[in-house]
């Protein structure tokens, strides 16, 4: 019996132990060289998940959401040079939500390592535009317009930034056929998909929570909105449109007696016709529409680090929507001749992967999953006449497709290889192996 005791307590000290001396010696290189430092435990858990797979040494490239410095996101490994950290192009101020679950500003060309999906992520989106007036003012008549049955005003308090300053109040004094609003005034034709959101929390009424509808007005007597439960903490709340909307309101509508502080209102609209709406992070505003400008994460790597005859490319990542347009990351010679892209496929639900050679020899997999928005872990093993896509622990497809790459593969990029058709998501990791890996280790690294 003692035996076996000792037996199963070796065994959890085991499984509970502190990391690896290996992995500890990468993260204290990693966090030498970076100018910022987070997202530690998380991402050494993922690194140890490769670990325990005997993936470690394999791996060529590691990327995690940890370390990184103006400009660039640094990698796990390698931890010597060549490092094969990703280059950052971002020009202009954005915001994330931070560890702390704050809405925080960063300036131009640095990373963004966001926790709004509960995890640390290193953050990549496409352009977009808030097209509120006065995204954290809700007295200013100008932007904010509409109102029925509404008292708005001004109260002290700590914002979704953390910081104490002005936040306004909502309270809802009757129905109304608007209830609290704003015309949406685009500069383009109608029909684009639609994406609002507002930060909101309960102040003050009866009940531990009060009823809030949030969505899109028309000036019609049958808004479409979503219903939420507000309580206490701050919470951002949404809408979106599976397609085109014609001209739009903001709207907003509180439960009669409940009183609510709203900041951060944002309306995107997508820029072609019939294409559903997206909700991306936060675009103060202040008296005029704003733009936030893309990321380009590119450079990453170079030959040494990638495999010219054969090798994988894995990543776990979620998109902002699962829709309309590809999302990719790649392994390329810098363009469209020769590549390994992993896309979030243009169509609902799926997979993309190509891999080609300037040869014009070309192999393109398509498999569905549940949804593009959730986390999902995904690799392509590629190798003449032995190419496959792994998702979620299962090879969902397979080609026999010569390949001679014409050009060595030199860069790791969030776009699909030639800088178009950039990342629009949450990236948790990104892994590239120099070799083709055996179907036992490919499940264990999508698993």
């Amino acid at each position: 019996m003692i035996s076996i005791l000792n037996t199963l307590y070796s065994t959890v000290v085991r499984k509970g132990a502190a990391f690896s001396a290996a992995i500890n010696s990468l993260f204290a290189i990693l966090e030498a060289r970076s100018t910022y430092f987070e997202n530690e435990k998380a991402s050494k858990t993922s690194v140890k998940e490769l670990e325990d797979a005997d993936l470690l040494d394999k791996a060529s490239i590691i990327l995690t959401p940890t370390g990184y410095s103006r400009d660039e996101v640094h990698s796990v490994k390698p931890s010597s040079t060549p490092f094969g950290d990703i280059e950052l192009i971002q020009n202009g101020s954005t915001t994330r939500v931070n560890e702390n679950g704050f809405v925080v500003t960063n300036t131009t060309d640095i990373p963004r390592i966001d926790y709004s999906t509960g995890t640390g992520s290193i953050l990549s989106e496409l352009p977009s535009w808030n097209r509120v007036l006065y995204s954290e003012d809700a007295s200013q008549t100008v932007s904010w317009p509409v109102r029925s049955n509404v008292t708005i005003s001004a109260v002290i308090t700590t914002a979704p930034t953390g910081q104490v300053g002005t936040v306004y109040t909502l309270e809802q004094t009757g129905p109304g056929t608007y209830g609290f609003g704003q015309p949406i005034s685009f500069s383009h034709s109608s029909g684009r998909g639609l994406g609002l959101s507002m930060w909101v929390r309960r102040r003050s009424g009866s009940g531990n929570t009060g009823e809030l509808k949030f969505g899109r007005g028309n000036g019609l007597a049958t808004p479409d909105l979503n219903t939420y439960n507000i309580g206490s903490d701050w919470q951002r709340v949404t809408w979106a449109s599976v397609g085109g909307e014609s001209a739009s309101h903001i709207e907003v509508q509180g439960e009669v007696g409940q009183v609510f502080e709203v900041w951060g209102a944002q309306a995107e609209r997508e820029g072609s016709y019939g294409r559903p709406g997206r909700i991306t992070s936060y675009i103060p505003t202040s008296g005029t529409e704003t733009m936030r400008n893309r990321d380009n994460y590119a450079n990453a790597g170079d030959a040494s680090l990638i495999g010219q005859t054969e090798g994988v490319l894995y990543f776990e990542a979620a998109s902002f929507t699962d829709y309309y347009t590809g999302r990719a990351i790649a392994l390329s010679d810098g363009g469209a001749a020769n590549r390994v892209v992993l896309f979030f496929d243009y169509a609902q639900a799926s997979i993309r992967t190509l891999v080609r050679d300037g040869n014009n020899n070309q192999s393109l997999l398509i498999q569905p999953i549940a949804d593009q928005k959730s986390f999902n872990k995904i690799a392509v093993k590629y190798k003449s006449g032995d190419i496959a896509l792994w998702i979620n622990g299962t090879e969902v497809d397979t080609a026999t497709n010569s390949l001679s790459f014409t050009a060595p593969l030199t860069e790791l990029a969030f776009d699909q290889g030639n800088g178009s058709v950039h990342m629009d998501g949450f990236i948790k990791s990104v892994v590239v192996f120099k070799e083709a890996l055996s179907d036992a280790e490919l499940t264990a690294l999508t698993t």
